[in-house]
């Protein structure tokens, strides 16, 4: 019997605890508008609702409530489904953007998988587009300029591109535009990375180490030829430690002004310096006429000064 009364105390003690941790705020989900000529917002969650406005395309918009009052349409001959949603202009601190809040079909959004952190994630505002004979390439709130090449990886048919701002590509809207007839469009990523030696001394060794590579391409799934381009897992991206280099995660002390304990690899007892510089795309166009066309674009990563 006492077991039970002390089981009894125990619950009612934590049942507060429980009632309150329901009520803990929640961050709100953040989607970005895939949706080519902007998102209609309503005053309801009604197609009959008065137009609020629109969200162009590549938005943030955070999520405020799911309706879940369920609209099916077609666009162009493909179905698409989806809720009405409440959202809202998503806003921080450091930007001014006048707030937009209504009613949007999900039908056209994609979710984030983080929200931006970069002040010039909210203030650029910037659409780049990258022409090819036969689509174009387009990224949504992403400035990039020409590049030109500095690798010795190179790809047949491959456009090299800088970052204009300091941000990341991740949960960046990418749209492929065809100006052919086509029957499927894939789009592949990858991360071009780098090591070498830290601190190297001719004086004392004449063999510099160095590596350069990239991993296998990974599928993005397209969503009516758009999609968002994934954050860099920086710290899982280990394609250097897959070219049987047997690199070992260590401690190294580097001397001098901004020197410091650092976490960093070693190779046969040697600090190296692992480096993920560019991303490279791989757009495939599968032509109407039975034939395939493959094209890269190689965007060097900016890091700030």
């Amino acid at each position: 019997m006492k077991n039970l009364y002390l089981i009894l105390f125990v619950f009612i003690l934590c049942a507060p605890f429980k009632l309150r941790s329901q009520h803990q705020p929640k961050d709100k989900p953040i989607y970005t508008v895939a949706a080519k000529n902007g998102l209609t917002v309503r005053s309801e969650a009604s197609i009959h609702g008065e137009k609020l406005g629109k969200f162009p395309p590549g938005e943030y918009v955070e999520l405020l409530e799911d309706t879940g009052t369920y609209l099916s349409l077609t666009d162009h001959g493909v179905a698409v489904n989806g809720n009405w949603f409440k959202v809202k202009t998503m806003r921080n601190a450091w930007d001014n953007k006048p707030i937009l809040t209504g009613y949007v079909f999900s039908g056209y959004l994609l979710k984030n998988e983080h929200k931006p952190y970069n002040p010039s994630d909210a203030l650029t505002t910037e659409t780049s587009t990258l022409k090819f004979d036969s689509f174009d390439l387009s990224f949504y709130f992403y400035e990039t300029e020409k590049g030109s090449e500095t690798s010795t990886i190179v790809k047949k048919d491959t456009l090299f591109m800088y970052e204009a701002v300091f941000n990341d590509l991740g949960d960046r809207l990418i749209y492929i535009e065809p100006k052919v007839n086509t029957t499927k469009i894939e789009l592949f990523y990858t991360f071009k990375e780098s090591v070498w030696e830290y601190n190297f001394d001719a004086s004392k060794s004449k063999e510099k180490y160095a590596w350069e590579g990239y991993g296998p391409f990974k599928e993005l799934p397209l969503t009516r030829h758009m999609a968002l381009f994934p954050q860099i897992r920086y710290e899982k991206v280990e394609t250097a430690r897959q070219v049987n280099l047997k690199l070992n995660d260590t401690l190294v002390h580097y001397p001098g002004e901004m020197g410091g304990t650092t976490a960093t690899m070693s190779y046969q007892g040697r600090p190296l310096v692992h480096f993920i510089a560019d991303t490279l795309l791989k757009i495939v166009l599968h032509h109407s006429n039975g034939t395939t066309e493959i094209k890269y674009v190689n965007i060097t990563l900016s890091y700030g000064c």
